[in-house]
């Protein structure tokens, strides 16, 4: 057999080595010292032997048995290997194969080669190192590879959790793998005995590719034995894919005892990153922590009975579905500890807790925790506080659903932010009241029992909901319609004596209690957020309270600045909390009021609405203060001796008054229509919070400048100016219309012959024409001009109905683009045009009368913008108009010399416009209710047109020019009347006027139509129209085809 040929090697070994002067080269050897040089099979080391080698040139291997044992008598100050140890199968086997086995006790065991387990090894229990129950290892070193097997088929067995690259069952001091060092197989390390310090430089890997649908205990390192250390520098990774608990990066089982788990490098894992069943005492990570389901896992058992609590320190990064996990499904008193200085990051949870009986958890954040469902989420049936103390930022909804207080303390040099997954901005320190805090994205706190902000500073961005059932699907889905009867609020908010801040409007759900020590700071930002949802829009912050709130006598409400430009004035006022006035008491009158940076007096007032209570701050002037009088001279008693010496008597000099404390001004208005709009602002009374926003900042505007930009962006001024410029579309509607008619009534010009006769002249005719133009009208009258652009068509039909009438309709449509200039920039409107043309036609000789009337519907969108410090809307109005447009025109050619034909020509028209009233929407409280408004005109054209035809080879060509004064009769300017929207009682009234019509303009028209044999004809044509500040270009094409 081949152990009997291993043990005659190994004696004749021995033999050779102790004769004396047999090898002279060596006749010094050391008796006690194993060395393979060469390949060697089934190495068994007796007990005689202190130091085992295998240098770099030798090889140990078992073939289907352990390559190199050390047996239970062994006692070996060393074991080196710089060569190979491994143990392989020729074929799939159920068969205990291991690289190094040691039953004895070995000093330093120092692996700079590879021990391995090769070939199709099943059996679960092998391992590249095994340490049995008898084995004493003070020290095992691997700067090499050590490999276990890592077959797709496992074949159970008694004990079959032994397995890996390294498996002990008995005592290791230490086990170092140092940065060359790797370590893999099923399991990376699995310890059942005592390891003392456990630490990685290097690669620990589990390499598990079972394909048999069972799960066995894997992981990169596997524990249910006892390490006091362990320290990794390097990677611990189990990046297997059967989807299980087993593949942890560390599993530390049941029996399991980590005294001291530190990372400085990385644990990542396709399942668990740790995960622990056991008892972990400190968890300290350094690194980075990742597991696709779960970072950190720790769960008490029932049948653990090794601890009671649990420490988590994350000074680094720890992510996954779930950043950490805590559970306790038991009745014992558990208690973990979790402490974040650094990153916990989950894509649906950030923290879960899952207790029961008398198990508690403590939060302290420093750091950062996020998740995408959860935040925090803590549920399970132990009726304990979760206490989380926060000095870092908490990002996504915190939940308890355990019936218990859920307990906030915020930072004493620094505040802790609470909000919803978003940017995070301008975190300052406690003090500094310029520039408090502030953040994006409201996110949300829901609780089955009171929420407590015990103390400290923190900056709350989240709507807090507290139900008297809680149910996961609840929470995570975007409906609340679905709550049943039995969620209505019955718990309380309860601000006991921290500094809370809020930077956005915030909902609770429920009721509110602030107390005598408590402080309650409003951030008013420098830009709001216009999204026309009173929860979402932001500006200033502000508590909703569905239940009821009471404030304390001696508590505290203060307004902060959370931006650089905002500045408080007298007469702002804001709403702070806005609560269901059952229950309800502020003690208005006896809290202290602040507002930083502002000089002058804060007072506090409650303001009943019906069902609800509001607690309004109002900025107001410092007092003048008193003329300080000057007490009246002492005089000293004359000496009787000496007569007093008259003088002139000193002048009591009157101190000057002291100044009285400057207050921040508005800037005044001075165009009509920006003193329209703040002056109807400025008698607002009401509380409400998108029109209060914009009210404050109104009173706080700087220079005249200033002043009138915002006042006219706040008028109706732009949307007066889109129907005015959708009533240069119609006009050119007609115009053409009364071009077609001409070209018509010219045989030359339209191919026709003998109009007399009743031929071709009496046929119907159909014809399309599309046009468009420009038009830009400049500031005028202290009115803001605008640009537009419109486009349309005409689809028209016709034919004669006598020998000198033609008559006809025709269909139009365009559409008005028009974008606010000056003050106005950046509003735009727009202007859909239906309407239908019903022309007429009469050829006298040489005369013509062109007759026509128009009736036309606009359907109107706009949008108003506002941007200003401390406020910013967008306003967005939808309404309708219509149009009456009346236009006669007369023409007497004569013929010249060279068939060059002039026309004098004279036209009036007459128009009238109505728009409907209509409500904005929207606006961040700038939206405005509008009455309806009418205008019309009457205008006249005088001049004459220049044209002669051309024979070409395409046809009959006729150019054109025409010039012509025109002349508005009615200099009205329109007007409407608006009101804020949010203004139930019509305090904030005002008239908007637009622009004058422009007088008197120029026009000139430049075209041409061309005819050809197959009674096709096309002409295109150009007019111009200009005034004072206006101007007009208009284009159009037409195509006319005879049947």
């Amino acid at each position: 057999m081949k152990k009997s040929r291993f043990s005659q090697q190994g004696t004749l070994l021995v033999a050779l080595t102790s004769a004396q002067g047999l090898l002279a080269p060596y006749a010094f050897a050391v008796p006690s010292d194993y060395v393979i040089s060469s390949q060697q099979y089934n190495v068994q080391i007796p007990a005689e032997y202190q130091t085992v080698h295998v240098t770099s040139e030798g090889t140990a291997t078992g073939d289907g048995e352990t390559a190199l044992n050390v047996g239970q008598d062994g006692a070996l100050t060393s074991l080196t290997n710089d060569g190979i140890i491994t143990a392989r199968d020729g074929e799939l086997s159920n068969t205990y194969l291991y690289g190094l086995q040691n039953q004895g006790a070995i000093d330093i065991i120092d692996n700079k080669g590879s021990i391995t387990i090769t070939g199709e090894n099943g059996n679960y229990s092998s391992s590249a190192i095994n340490l049995t129950a008898t084995s004493t290892v003070g020290t095992l070193i691997n700067s090499g590879t050590i490999s276990g097997p890592a077959a797709g088929t496992y074949y159970s067995n008694t004990g079959y959790e032994q397995g890996g690259g390294i498996s002990n069952s008995g005592t290791l001091g230490t086990l170092k793998n140092v940065t060359t060092g790797v370590i893999s197989g099923r399991t990376g390390v699995n310890n059942r005995g005592n390891i003392d310090v456990l630490e990685n430089d290097g690669i620990i890997n589990s390499t598990n590719n079972n394909n048999t649908g069972y799960y066995y205990n894997t992981g990169a390192i596997y524990n249910t034995g006892t390490i006091n250390t362990l320290h990794n520098t390097g990677t611990i990774a189990s990046n297997n894919s059967t989807n299980h608990y087993s593949d942890s990066a560390i599993y530390n089982n049941s029996t399991g005892l980590i005294k001291d788990l530190t990372n400085d490098g990385t644990i990542t894992s396709s399942y668990f990153g740790v995960y622990n069943i056991g008892q972990i005492d400190t968890l300290t990570n350094n690194g980075d922590i990742t597991g696709s389901v779960v970072g950190v896992f720790n769960r008490n058992y029932s049948d653990n009975t090794l601890g009671s609590t649990s420490t988590i320190i994350n000074n680094g990064t720890i992510s996954g579905t779930y950043g950490v996990y805590t559970a306790n499904y038991y009745s014992d008193a558990y208690h973990t500890t979790l402490i974040n200085n650094g990153t916990i990051n989950g894509t649906n949870y950030g923290v879960y807790d899952e207790g029961s009986g008398s198990s508690t958890i403590d939060i302290t954040n420093n750091g950062t925790i996020t998740g995408n469902t959860f935040a925090i989420y803590s549920r399970g049936n132990n009726d304990s506080t979760l206490t989380i103390t926060n000095t870092g930022t908490i990002e996504g909804t915190i939940a308890a659903d355990n019936g218990a207080i859920l307990e906030f303390i915020g930072g004493t040099d620094k505040q802790g932010v609470l909000t919803g997954t978003s940017e995070v901005i301008n975190i300052a320190s406690v003090s500094d009241q310029d520039t408090a805090s502030g953040a994006n994205g409201v996110g949300t706190i829901s609780s089955t029992g009171d929420v407590i902000f015990r103390s400290g500073s923190m900056l709350l961005n989240d709507n807090i909901n507290i139900r008297n059932v809680m149910m996961l699907n609840s929470l995570m889905s975007d409906d609340s319609s679905d709550s049943d009867s039995t969620t209505a609020p019955v718990g309380t908010v309860i601000n006991d004596a921290a500094r809370l801040q809020v930077n956005n409007p915030l909902t609770i759900t429920g009721n509110y209690q602030q107390n005598a020590a408590a402080s309650l700071i409003l951030g008013v930002n420098d830009t709001a957020v216009a999204k026309g949802d009173k929860a979402a829009d932001t500006g200033y912050g502000r508590l909703t309270v569905t239940g009821s709130a009471n404030v304390d006598a001696g508590s505290t409400v203060s307004l902060a600045r959370t931006g650089n430009t905002y500045q408080f004035a007298a007469g702002q006022r804001y709403v702070v909390i806005d609560a269901n006035s059952t229950g309800t008491n502020y003690n208005a009158d006896k809290l202290n009021y602040s507002a930083a940076g502002y000089n002058g007096q804060v007072t506090g007032s409650t303001y009943v609405d019906e069902t609800n209570s509001a607690l309004v701050v109002t900025l107001a002037a410092a007092p003048t203060p008193p003329v300080v009088e000057t007490p009246p001279a002492v005089e000293t008693p004359p000496v009787v001796e000496t007569p007093p010496v008259v003088g002139t008597p000193p002048v009591v000099e009157t101190p000057p008054t002291a100044p009285t404390t400057p207050v921040t001004k508005p800037g005044r208005a001075t165009i009509r229509n920006a003193t329209a709009s703040l002056g109807g602002l400025s008698g607002y009374s009401g509380i409400s919070p998108q029109l209060l926003e914009l009210y404050n900042a109104s009173l706080a505007i700087e220079g005249k400048k200033e002043a009138n930009r915002v006042g006219e962006r706040l008028s109706t001024g732009q949307n007066i100016s889109a129907s005015t410029a959708s009533g240069v579309a119609t006009s050119t509607a007609m115009s053409v219309v009364g071009t077609h008619l001409d070209t018509l009534r010219n045989p030359q010009t339209a191919g026709l012959s003998g109009v007399a006769t009743g031929d071709a002249y009496n046929d119907w005719i159909v014809w399309a024409r599309p046009y468009g133009g420009y038009a830009r009208q400049d500031s005028s009258d202290d009115v803001s001009g605008y640009s537009a652009k419109f486009g349309g068509l005409l689809f028209g039909a016709d034919r004669a109905v006598a020998d000198n009438w033609r008559v006809g309709a025709a269909l139009n449509y365009s559409n008005t683009s028009v974008h606010g200039k000056d003050n106005l920039n950046g509003n735009t409107s727009t202007a859909d045009n239906y309407g239908v043309i019903g022309y007429a036609g009469y050829s006298g000789e040489p005369w013509f009368v062109n007759l026509s009337a128009a009736l036309t519907r606009q359907n109107y969108e706009s949008v108003r913008r506002a941007d200003f410090t401390g406020f910013s809307g967008a306003a967005h109005g939808k309404f309708d108009g219509q149009s009456v447009t009346l236009q006669s025109e007369f023409g007497y050619p004569f013929t010249l010399p060279a068939d060059v034909v002039i026309t004098p020509l004279a036209s009036l028209a007459y128009g009238y416009q109505h728009v409907d009233d209509y409500k904005e929407s929207g606006g961040n409280g700038m939206a405005l209710n509008v009455g309806a408004s009418h205008s019309q005109s009457v205008i006249s054209d005088l001049g004459a047109r220049v044209e002669k035809t051309f024979d070409t080879a395409l046809g009959n060509l006729t150019p054109f020019a025409q010039l012509s004064w025109i002349h508005q009769y009615d200099n009205r300017r329109m007007s409407n009347t608006a009101s804020y929207a949010a203004d139930t009682l019509g305090e904030t009234q005002f008239t908007t006027k637009g622009a004058s019509p422009v007088e008197d303009m120029a026009g000139l028209s430049v075209g041409s139509a061309l005819y050809n044999v197959s009674d096709l004809s096309i002409d295109a044509r150009y007019d111009l129209q200009a005034g004072e500040r206006y101007q007009a270009h208009t284009f159009s094409l037409r195509l006319n085809k005879s049947f």
